[in-house]
């Protein structure tokens, strides 16, 4: 007699098959499950390490999501918040070196306002936070763009958009990294990226942030820059006349916060290489903030400073007249490179710029727009620069100057 002239038989031996299929399934998972969760945890504890804050603050593409539940756990004194601008160009080890203060990048690639502001205040239960370092242009690049970008979970953060508490977010933290597709990723990024160090190599081989533009490829780009900033002939001085604008929500709600904890609030604007930098667009935004930061200083529980570095100067003009192959200041995608930080965060603290500065930027590179004297003056005058017009920091004196610094 076979299987088939005996139904409750087969029925049953179907049933144990399945039986058995499914604890052998649910022991595969569960295994899987503890030997992901172990790496995961412990690659957790190499990005919690002192002696790799660099490479874990710095790396591309994962910040996200697992920079809020970092930063908790550093607890820093100073914090940058942006986007990938402002990620390249802080490194928080050296950053904290030269300003005597434990620093956290929390700035993350492609980032949006709405996420900008939303890491913020997940970052105001820390009472050991005494300065946010700010980028600007990322709320006035990313305003009318997408709220959100791939990957940003608002359930790891510690409040809701209305900076309420948020439920489960222990749990929540503990499975994204214990469990998570990013997690995995991410650490074996780091890894990689420890042991590309740890065999030797300069930071520009292993870490993005730390890669050197060539200028010297860009040799027409360059030379647009020289037309346009240094005429050939004279021409007449240009009014500058920036448009009003309207304050991105944002920003005003990230101010909001930190002053009503007395966090004190350093914004700026990143230098950006001019062959990138549309002049028209950068006076507006610059006086438009210094209008709006003037307007929250009186109520604000904390002091605000306001630093521009987007102007023709010696960094931003980094190549025009003596291309270099190997850029201090920049990236080959025109993102600042850390040596940028250490200059900005020297000026935003009142730090002595290292010795090997340019005599050109030690004398003309940013000021606090909140504290001088004539602030619209200033603005007006690096506008100016722009169209040609270089008042009484003459053409033919800048060029000398800038040539020869190589």
């Amino acid at each position: 007699m076979d299987e088939h002239s005996n139904p409750g038989q087969f029925d049953e031996n179907s049933r144990a098959a399945a039986r058995r299929f499914l604890r052998i399934f649910a022991a595969t998972v569960v295994l899987v499950a503890l030997l992901v969760s172990t790496v995961n945890l412990v690659a957790w504890r190499y990005m919690l390490r002192a002696d790799n804050q660099s490479i874990v603050q710095l790396l591309a593409g994962w910040g996200r999501m697992y920079k809020p539940i970092l930063y908790d756990e550093i607890r820093p004194q100073v914090a940058v918040f942006g986007a990938s601008w402002a990620r390249d160009a802080f490194d928080p080890v050296e950053t904290g070196r030269v300003i005597g203060k434990r620093v956290f990048n929390h700035a993350v690639s492609g980032g949006t306002a709405y996420e900008t502001r939303r890491f913020a205040d997940a970052s105001l239960d820390n009472p050991e936070l005494e300065v946010a370092i700010v980028n600007l242009d990322t709320f006035y690049r990313s305003e009318l763009g997408a709220r959100t970008r791939y990957g940003f979970d608002e359930s790891i953060l510690d409040v809701d958009p209305e900076r309420r508490p948020n439920s489960w977010v222990a749990l929540k933290r503990t499975y994204s990294l214990a469990l998570t597709g990013w997690a995995a990723g991410a650490n074996l990024k780091l890894i990689s990226t420890i042991l590309a160090r740890d065999r030797g190599l300069a930071p520009d081989e292993y870490l993005e942030a730390y890669e050197m533009a060539d200028h010297t490829r860009r040799r027409g780009r360059m030379e647009m820059v020289k037309r346009r900033l240094f005429p050939e002939t004279a021409v007449a001085p240009a009014a500058v006349s920036p448009l009003p604008l309207e304050v991105p929500v944002e920003l005003d709600f990230l101010i909001d916060g930190f002053c009503d904890r007395g966090v004190d609030l350093y914004a700026y604007f990143t230098p950006a290489h001019m062959r990138q930098n549309n002049c028209d667009a950068q006076a507006s935004e610059e006086f438009a903030v210094l209008q709006l930061l003037r307007r929250k200083q009186p109520s604000c529980r904390a002091r605000i400073r306001y630093f521009d570095f987007a102007y023709p100067n010696a960094m931003t003009l980094e190549g025009v007249f003596n291309p270099v192959k190997s850029s201090e200041y920049y990236r080959p995608d025109g993102h600042p490179r850390p040596s940028v930080g250490l200059l900005m965060a020297a000026r935003m603290f009142d730090r002595e710029l290292p010795p090997s500065t340019p005599e050109l930027l030690q004398r003309d590179f940013g000021v606090d727009l909140l504290t001088h004297e004539d602030p619209e003056g200033w603005l007006r005058e690096r506008a100016a620069r722009c169209r040609g017009d270089w008042g009484e920091a003459g053409p033919a004196d800048f060029v000398a100057a800038l040539k020869a610094q190589r």
